[in-house]
């Protein structure tokens, strides 16, 4: 009588394998878990995401908290123009998607998540594409902010002639009635804010263009 073959016994070996391919692969673990980049590049882009957010959303807050409470002030101010609005508007959409960005790629990238450096270099080229955008829309905004500062000291002004007795207006006050052309400082504002704004970008594309960072997060995959 034929008997079936059977593959012979192999006891379990709780020892971790050896040889060249599993020391390369421990090592690399290793040095996985001691990188600190993950560390700090998420800790600033979370950091920098929230804030952008909260100053995004005072910004907006305080335009439209005057308009809500200037019915009980004494000085009856003009309401905020419309472009100024509306360029305001632009800004907080674009904050709020790039805080997004920044926020859930810094918390996966502290988790060592591949997703996270995806989220920050989708955030970093967005930013980059939006700088000139944004600028244009900076220097537009300056002739309708200088029209309501105008407004401002105005209303500010018609408000002392009318108090008994009247308070006086200077000559400087009465001068800034009418809106002027956006000075140097002003200009030179917009455009330090829009090189400040590629800053943390640049550095992200450079940080995780490293090859040997790239080997790495396609190893958090696994």
């Amino acid at each position: 009588m034929n008997q079936s073959s059977q593959p012979p016994f192999v006891p379990f070996d709780p020892t971790p394998p050896t040889g060249p391919g599993a020391s390369a692969s421990a090592a690399q673990g290793n040095n996985d878990s001691n990188s600190s980049w993950p560390g700090w590049i998420g800790g600033i882009s979370i950091g920098i995401g929230g804030l952008t957010l909260l100053a995004s959303c005072c910004g907006m807050a305080g335009i439209f908290s005057m308009k809500l409470f200037s019915g009980a002030m004494p000085i009856k101010f003009p309401d905020a123009p419309r472009a100024m609005l509306l360029g305001m508007g632009v800004d907080l959409v674009a904050s709020l998607v790039l805080s997004a960005l920044l926020l859930l790629g810094g918390i996966a990238t502290l988790r060592r998540r591949s997703s996270g450096p995806r989220q920050l270099r989708r955030y970093a080229y967005i930013r980059i594409g939006l700088a000139l955008p944004l600028l244009v829309i900076g220097f537009w905004m300056l002739g309708p902010a200088t029209e309501w500062q105008a407004g401002i000291v105005r209303a500010t002004n018609e408000w002392k002639e009318s108090q008994k007795p009247p308070m006086p207006v200077s000559a400087e006050e009465r001068a800034g009635e009418t809106p002027g052309e956006a000075s140097i400082w002003q200009r030179a504002q917009v455009v330090g804010g829009c090189i400040i704004g590629l800053i943390y970008p640049t550095v992200i594309l450079i940080v995780l263009a490293a090859p040997r960072r790239r080997e790495e997060i396609e190893r958090w995959e696994s």
